[in-house]
């Protein structure tokens, strides 16, 4: 673990582990003379074997220990987790069903809200009713819920920053003899050994690296190629504009052509077409989260191994930079994750803030993430509390996303009370896989690039063509991939570049620039 704590980000920890199955509140909290209703969102993540989102003993828990003291009936607005925008697109429109509690991972959709005018400033009501949550997020945190001078979000903390990964079957590697690669070049000569030598015995001949219609996951290899990795180049520049991104293009052409890829890539939109064959043992390799294998869910590795108990899926860190070959970058989260606000239909703005600053307390969030110590996780020697599978008597204790983050909406990630504590207890979340998390863990760091911005000015422009510009930067990606040869997809490139710019990314760009300029004037 050495090696992960030299690389954690420094933890402010205030309070003080409290394990104990209710609320631990001293003080006598606000109470409404009549009943009112707080609506907060919820994931459904489609979990087999789950719970129902809306009701299960976490949402109980919470009824009985933050609703029912202060009057507040909790009514859950259940939102599938891949819908995430297009459900809160159609929620934000209906005063009637629209939640309390918003929100999102995606900054330009609050971004528009706030420029509309649908967005709760809420600095009067943090002051009022959130010291704890003040204290916990602390004032580098809160500073990403900021919008044209006003906080008109509330960010969630991050307890991991690593990002992105790119795995391949060691135990393929192995077979063949070869070592894992250490460059572009031999990543390359992998996947070919892969398509020509078949080391899973797949019949009619395995996938060397499966891929879904979003390339844009490709960081630390798209990076790799970038000339120019200034923070304000990286906020301001569209990705398809970066000096060198033709160049992966063509790399990524190369793959395509030489049968390295999924061949029907472009048709997978959901990422199972990506994840199916690597569960299934006919693929060498994938991109993902930098945890994606080990985790809970979709559970890869679980799933593969449990007909093939030797493979390996292990992060390559081969993709070295163009500006320094020793130099391997990995684009890393803020410290702000998750996004949370208010409508302006919210008939309780002071409820929410008041349900926000009460997650935020210590012991909601250790027994939110950890339940009852001997039923839903057993403490070890080092006082981790270890996640464990529930019995059927307890079913309804059952987690439906890692560390209950869909509940602990200010925290992502297993929070304890010393930065060496929580970044075992990260590495103990992953159950049956805590051995394989420190190598995840360190790629995942490796060479570390701040890899997302905040602008805390009205971005008009990006909240004008954001989604279109998202979409287009998808099909260059795609057409240039399956483009005939390396002509063509330079050819495809240019001409679609100039299209991207033209239908609002150069608006975008420049928006961004004077931002940017304007935010960091000496």
């Amino acid at each position: 673990m050495k090696k992960i704590l030299s690389l954690v980000l420094a933890l402010a920890m205030l309070l003080s582990i409290a394990a104990i199955p209710a609320s631990a509140e001293t003080t006598e909290v606000f109470r409404y003379d009549q009943p009112i209703t707080l609506k907060v969102s919820v994931f459904d993540r489609g979990n087999t074997g789950g719970t129902a989102p809306d009701n299960n003993h976490w949402t109980q828990w919470i009824q009985e220990n933050f609703g029912d003291p202060r009057n507040i009936k909790i009514e859950w607005v259940v939102i599938p987790r891949s819908e995430e925008e297009s459900k809160l697109a159609t929620l934000m429109m209906d005063e009637a069903s629209c939640p309390d509690i918003c929100f999102t991972y995606n900054e330009s959709i609050v971004t528009d809200y706030v420029n509309q005018g649908g967005v709760y400033e809420l600095s009067e009501l943090v002051d009022k009713y959130g010291s704890n949550l003040k204290s916990f997020l602390g004032d580098e945190v809160l500073e990403f819920g900021k919008f044209a001078g006003g906080q008109y979000a509330i960010p969630a903390r991050r307890v991991v920053v690593a990002w992105m990964g790119m795995f391949i079957r060691e135990d393929w590697v192995e077979k063949l003899g070869m070592d894992m690669p250490k460059t572009k070049a031999e990543f390359l000569d992998v996947l070919r050994a892969f398509r020509d030598k078949n080391p899973g015995n797949v019949e009619g001949g395995c996938i060397p690296y499966a891929e879904g219609a979003d390339l844009r996951y490709e960081l630390p290899l798209i990076w790799s190629f970038y000339k120019d990795l200034s923070q304000r180049t990286l906020a301001c520049e569209p990705s398809v504009a970066h000096d060198g991104y033709e160049d992966f293009l063509l790399y990524m052409n190369t793959l395509y052509n030489e049968g390295l890829i999924s061949p029907d890539f472009a048709l997978d939109t959901t990422g199972e077409g990506q994840w199916n064959p690597v569960t299934a043992g006919t693929a060498g390799g994938y991109t993902g989260n930098y945890d994606h294998p080990i985790r809970v869910s979709p559970g890869i590795l679980s799933a593969l191994r449990a007909y093939e108990p030797e493979a390996k899926l292990t992060p390559v860190n081969c993709f070295e930079s163009v500006t320094d070959p020793t130099k391997y970058y990995h684009p890393v989260y803020a410290a702000a994750g998750l996004l949370n606000f208010i409508p302006v239909y919210s008939q309780h703005p002071e409820a929410a803030i008041m349900y926000l600053d009460w997650l935020c307390q210590y012991d909601t969030i250790y027994y939110l993430q950890n339940g009852i110590d001997g039923i839903t996780s057993d403490l070890n020697e080092d006082g981790i509390p270890v996640v464990k599978d529930v019995d059927a008597d307890h079913h309804d204790m059952v987690y439906n996303s890692m560390q209950n983050i869909d509940y602990t909406l200010l925290v992502n990630g297993q929070w304890l009370d010393t930065d060496e504590k929580t970044m075992k207890a990260q590495a103990l979340s992953y159950q049956g896989f805590s051995d394989l998390f420190e190598e995840e863990y360190v790629v995942g760091n490796y060479d570390s690039i701040l890899g997302g911005f905040h602008f805390d000015v009205p971005l008009p422009a990006n909240s004008k063509y954001a989604t279109t510009l998202a979409d287009y930067e998808k099909q260059i990606l795609v057409k240039c991939t399956m483009a005939a040869n390396a002509e063509e997809c330079s050819k495809t490139y240019k001409e679609m570049l100039e299209q991207y710019m033209a239908m609002g990314g150069k608006e975008v760009m420049e928006e961004k620039y004077a931002a940017w300029d304007a935010a960091h004037a000496e």
